[in-house]
């Protein structure tokens, strides 16, 4: 009986709001009993099967109660399963939703282009500031080296000899104390010292920051760590290695003599460590596994080019890495940084003026795309919610009523996964709008940036995916849709049974070809290679990177590669392309043949009554809110019912203009009294009235 309970309190609901006396209480049980209770099911016969005139037949066999929340049942689901077009002829009804989503793309459209900008701008910021950073802090590097080609021009950085070492860090701590005479830039220490009794000051320009020295004492001194095994000790030509990892990191507070020394002489600085007990002997070679050189700047970043022309101070946090893990004698430098916005260059305020009107339409933007994407989520949950109750009921009235339960197919024709992809795209821009206003007001990372860059990214791509759902509407322009709705399945078992096979070749070539070949070194380098294969892109090159020092590996990998492109090439993407085809050709017979109407109860029930798509003040009223079940009287849609009660007073408004709703003379309308209440002794003093009709005389 849990069932019929459950039954019960949604039907009482809907056959409840057939009359205004009786909408407070629809979801009692006692008022249910009239509806389903046990005297009626006795009376019920199994319909399974019937035809549009069956369902017709059915209703009018039923009492007046089941009866009327049948035909509510149906009209609501025809309504349901109209398009915004048709419930526009049928209601007049505003398609709300279609309309924001509009707005929201283009509105959408224009939060993304300008983050856009301000992103790039920040990357080419951040890239041409290690760009920077790599000229000024590693010896002898060149422009080659900037240029990202593959294959590379050149190897990686890398010094072979302890004394390379040496020269290298000299050429470091140098470049370090001269950063601010050696530099066309805005580079200074990150300390709080600098011009302490002038904390107060404000700076107007980028002069200032530039061209201000400060005394040798307040450099801030540099970090050194250093990433070794606890001892190696030789004994009767016999190594003992105590591989207990220690870091050691040191403090580096050289002298201003030291720094001249260094300056003028690199060896220098191989007594300058000794002294701290920091060596790069060739014994150290098996002990030292990475050394690592930290230190931060500050900068002003101030591009007029931008649409934020405020100037910005940026903490650079370098870290120059000496990897010797291999131990293989090539120890292998490079430099990354983590630039980071702060609000304070070394105690001065930056002003660059007053807000610009950019800034202001950005901010505007910003909260117009907040607010219509919130609006947006609150109207598709409510879609949702109403859409699971409208399933709910129309389950058991189907179950209890007319003896036939929906199939899984009829169920799933109440999810609107359109509606769900809107509210995780809606989800997306509300979440990294919030993040973006945080990057304006500069509170920000580069995490920040990042993760900001894909939330947008993704609801700006949902979104427009979300467009097709309109384009659904016209049988012109929905062959998209339809061919990969009709062929997603078979594709989804055919690649199934192509990963099977791209995974052997991909582990084969990984373990195979890998020590031989750059391309194929890693697992995800072999991937990458595959795939390239796949669309026919680099082929002879990756015929010539396998090294033919191994000729059994190069007869291998040759015969390997002319297997794979000519199977996955060939067949298994000529097959891909057919099923394609194959699902074409069916959307297209059936345009040019019609479509064949699925058998579904739902369908046939709800269209078991004929629909009038024209425009009339009957079809209005027969399709009006009053006449359709009513879902929001359930507690957990009742809070989206304020964009129900706007409509409905927009209607009202729109209403109160015309002196007359149709042609009919006023004077001539006798409205009858109300009829009589019709109590039934199983309501527990529970009425229904029946609606009172206007009759023209």
């Amino acid at each position: 009986m849990p069932g019929r309970v459950r039954s019960s309190r949604s039907l009482a609901g809907s056959a409840s709001n057939a009359t205004e006396a009786s909408v407070a209480s629809g979801t009692k049980l006692s008022q249910a009993r009239l509806i389903t209770g046990a005297d009626h099911f006795s009376s019920m016969v199994d319909i399974s099967g019937l035809c549009n005139n069956g369902y017709d037949e059915v209703l009018a066999g039923l009492p007046e109660s089941e009866r009327d929340v049948g035909e509510r049942l149906r009209r609501h689901l025809q309504f349901f399963f109209m398009d915004p077009m048709m419930k526009w002829r049928v209601r007049h009804q505003i398609p709300f939703k279609l309309a924001l989503q509009v707005l929201k793309i283009i509105f959408i459209t224009i939060q993304l282009i300008l983050f856009a900008e301000l992103r790039m701008s920040h990357i080419d910021f951040m890239d041409d500031t290690n760009t920077v950073m790599r000229h000024k802090f590693l010896k002898e590097w060149n422009d080659e080296r900037d240029t990202l080609v593959y294959p590379p021009s050149a190897g990686r950085y890398s010094v072979y000899t302890g004394a390379d070492i040496i020269i290298q860090f000299a050429f470091m701590v140098d470049a370090y104390y001269l950063i601010q005479q050696d530099s066309f830039a805005s580079f200074s220490y990150d300390t709080s010292l600098v011009h302490h009794e002038k904390r107060d000051e404000v700076l107007h320009g980028v002069e200032a920051i530039a061209t201000s020295k400060i005394h040798f004492d307040q450099i801030p001194p540099l970090e050194l760590c250093i990433d070794r095994i606890a001892n190696v000790t030789v004994f009767n030509d016999t190594y003992e290695f105590d591989i207990s990892e220690v870091n050691d990191c040191f403090k580096l507070n050289f002298t201003e003599d030291e720094v001249e020394q260094i300056h003028n002489d690199s060896w220098a600085l191989e007594a300058v460590l000794r002294k701290r007990g920091i060596t790069f002997k060739p014994e150290d070679a098996l002990i030292i596994s990475k050394a690592e050189l930290r230190f931060k700047l500050r900068t002003i970043h101030f591009s007029p080019v931008s649409t934020d022309q405020r100037p910005e101070c940026y903490l650079i946090a370098v870290s120059i890495t000496f990897d010797n893990s291999r131990h293989t004698g090539q120890v292998y430098i490079y430099l990354s940084t983590v630039i980071s916005y702060v609000n304070l260059c070394n105690g001065r305020v930056l002003q660059g003026g007053s807000i610009a009107a950019d800034t202001i339409i950005i901010g505007v933007i910003d909260v117009l795309v907040l607010l219509m994407c919130l609006a947006s989520l609150i109207l598709c949950c409510r879609a949702l919610v109403r859409a699971h109750l409208l399933k709910m009921t129309a389950a058991d009235y189907f179950e209890f009523v007319l003896k036939q339960k929906l199939t899984l197919s009829d169920r799933l024709e109440f999810l609107n996964l359109w509606y769900v992809m809107i509210v995780i795209n809606d989800i997306c821009i509300v979440l990294g709008t919030v993040c973006k206003i945080s990057i304006e007001f500069r509170d920000f990372d580069n995490d920040l940036f990042t993760t900001t860059g894909i939330l947008l990214g993704m609801g700006a791509l949902l979104v427009y995916v979300g467009v097709l759902r309109y384009f659904c509407f016209f049988s012109k322009y929905n062959v998209l849709i339809l061919t990969m709705k009709k062929s997603l399945p078979n594709i989804l078992r055919f690649i199934s049974c192509a990963a099977v096979l791209y995974t052997g070749f991909l582990i084969a070539g990984w373990v195979i070809i890998g020590p031989y070949s750059l391309k194929f070194r890693t697992l995800g380098k072999s991937s990458e290679a595959l795939f390239s294969l796949l669309n026919g892109d680099d082929m002879f090159a990756t015929f010539f990177t396998i090294n033919d020092s191994n000729t059994t590996i190069k007869i291998f990998g040759t015969i390997y590669i002319y297997v794979f492109v000519s199977l996955f090439i060939y067949v298994v993407l000529s097959l891909f392309i057919a099923i394609i085809m194959d699902a074409y050709e069916i959307v297209k017979d059936r345009y040019d043949h019609g479509f064949k109407i699925e058998r579904s109860a739902l369908h046939e029930f709800a269209n078991s009554a004929n629909l009038h798509i024209f425009s009339t003040n009957d079809v209005c009223e027969e399709f009006s809110s009053r006449n359709l079940l009513r879902l929001g009287g359930i507690e957990s849609v009742e809070c989206f019912n304020v964009f129900a009660h706007f409509r409905e007073w927009c209607q009202r408004r729109r209403d109160a203009r015309l002196p007359y709703n149709s042609f009919t003379n006023p004077n001539l309308v006798i409205r009858t009294p109300p009829t009589t209440p019709i109590t039934s002794p199983d309501q527990n003093n529970s009425q229904i009235r029946l609606p009172t009709n206007t009759v023209a005389v």
